[in-house]
């Protein structure tokens, strides 16, 4: 595809509306300063710098479509605690709409918490990263504001991105009601770790190949095996399309009977991976409300993923720098 229809493309990211159907996680990076070897154990003791919080999980990509241009419509569950107030003020200070954003006091946020340590003069690696998590079941009735509200705000919407991080949200019910409207003709693209093979009707998806293997049956395969794997899994999906990402080897489509190999896009210094799923998952999505083919709207995100992941933690990419990208790209 010419650059030229990516640039004209760029100008009607303002236009759409993304619904994002997601498990909210907070990210937090606590940064400290090191300074000596404890005498209590053989651990580094930091001077504590300072803690910043980024919105994770299924907000990350609300924070990318945001960032790309268009409007992005949350739709998901938090808790009534601290850290859900948190992840609510990033979102509002971005202007985004947090209206349907349900708010429950049996519900607890996922928090990831990452030790960043370094010297004054250096940049701060992860030294370890703190999960806290719990089993959440969200109950028929929360399952039933969920469904209404995608029910009210659907036709409103250019496209629906499901981002799913097994954080409960995204249940078995739900997962059926999106199947439904996928098979109305609203455009669905997901990206679930866990639950892919549940989806049907959709435009695309989006996994990794450690991921879609096991979902059709093949755990362990060569390169070779990686054409069968994108076909059965678009076949059991009943998608238009489908995407398998592959880190440093880029991406493979599987578009109207053909196979597309796109090669990784950027620097082999990768910095942070953090993310750089969700960044793909919302230019395709928004590629896609736009009326690109899953084979160009891929291309186009195989270059945002390439450039979100030589940013720390988890980052958006904005129109500036996909276009700083394309002009380095040969047609």
């Amino acid at each position: 595809m010419k650059k030229n229809k990516y640039f004209n493309l760029f100008k009607k990211f303002k236009e759409k509306k993304i619904l994002v159907l997601g498990d909210f996680i907070l990210d937090e990076y606590i940064y400290g300063e090191t300074e000596r070897i404890s005498r209590e154990a053989p651990v580094l003791i930091l001077k504590y710098a300072n803690t910043v919080y980024l919105a994770g999980g299924g907000a990350n990509p609300v924070m990318n479509i945001k960032a790309l241009g268009a409007s992005p419509l949350p739709v998901s569950i938090i808790g009534n605690d601290s850290y859900s107030n948190i992840i609510l003020k990033i979102l509002q200070d971005k202007g985004i709409d947090i209206s349907f954003i349900i708010r429950d006091d049996n519900y607890v946020l996922p928090v990831k918490t990452r030790i960043m340590a370094g010297s004054v003069h250096t940049v701060k690696q992860q030294i370890v990263r703190i999960d806290k998590y719990h089993e959440m079941k969200i109950t028929k009735e929360e399952e039933d504001k969920l469904i209404n509200i995608i029910e009210s705000v659907k036709d409103n919407v250019d496209a629906i991105l499901v981002s799913d991080y097994d954080g409960g949200i995204i249940t078995k019910r739900v997962i059926n009601f999106i199947n439904n409207i996928a098979r109305q003709g609203k455009k669905v693209v997901v990206d679930s770790r866990y639950s892919l093979k549940y989806f049907r009707n959709i435009i695309t998806a989006t996994p990794n190949e450690t991921e879609a293997g096991p979902i059709v049956g093949i755990e362990r395969y060569e390169e070779k095996d990686i054409e069968i794997i994108i076909k059965k899994l678009k076949t059991i999906l009943k998608s238009k399309g489908m995407i398998i990402t592959r880190g440093s080897k880029g991406m493979v489509v599987f578009e109207n009977n053909r196979i597309y190999k796109i090669p990784a896009f950027g620097s082999d210094e990768i910095v942070d991976v953090s993310g750089a799923g969700d960044t793909v998952a919302s230019i395709i999505t928004l590629a896609l409300s736009c009326g690109l083919s899953v084979k160009d709207a891929a291309y186009l995100a195989n270059i945002g993923g390439g450039i979100v992941v030589m940013k720390r933690g988890v980052a958006t990419v904005t129109q500036e720098e996909l276009k700083r990208a394309l002009k380095n790209v040969k047609d």
